[in-house]
């Protein structure tokens, strides 16, 4: 048991040297082990080398994608629906609608808005259907992200807060597109 505490040998991974340098450093200061929220806390938001805080274009529409015409970013990782077509925010925002009307909340609060594409298919459809929402939250830990949602959401403004940390509590319609 004397070797319990050494970290195995670097096998090939796709992560930057400096992001394993980061995860191997806390793996260290922790003994060797790490809770898999902590590693994933690392591996995706770690300031400037975490897949999320790093700056890079990971999230988006692919060059093959129809709607690449309208913003979309070429050579993304991934896409997701609010990013391929608005129906899926359309739909959705008639859903929000009905739960604000049910709870009397006039807030809505998504959790990972991505590059904001979702959120700006909400407030315009919840403008149409006369329903506007008197404030929209985005917790969204990562910076770079933050950046793209705020020139997404920039005719919403006056509306749009960022926190970088999850409340401990909220009153509001909860969202998450593959977050929560």
């Amino acid at each position: 048991m004397a070797n319990a505490h050494i970290l195995p040998k670097p096998i090939e991974s796709p992560l930057p040297q400096s992001l394993q340098t980061c995860i191997r450093a806390a793996l260290t200061q922790a003994g060797g082990w790490l809770p898999f929220d902590e590693f994933m806390a690392l591996a995706l938001y770690a300031p400037g080398l975490g897949y999320y805080a790093s700056g890079s274009n990971q999230l988006g529409l692919w060059p093959q994608s129809p709607n690449r015409a309208k913003g979309g970013s070429a050579g993304s990782d991934f896409a997701t629906g609010p990013e391929l077509t608005p129906l899926f925010g359309r739909a959705l925002a008639r859903q929000v609608a009905q739960a604000l009307a049910a709870t009397g909340t006039c807030e809505v609060w998504e959790f990972g808005a991505g590059t904001g594409a979702m959120a700006l298919q909400i407030l315009q459809t919840l403008d149409q259907l006369g329903c506007p929402c008197e404030r929209y939250t985005v917790v969204e830990l990562s910076a770079a992200l933050r950046v793209r949602q705020q020139a997404s959401l920039s005719p919403y403004a006056d509306k749009v807060r960022w926190l970088d940390v999850l409340p401990e509590c909220f009153s509001g319609v909860g969202i998450g597109n593959e977050v929560l």
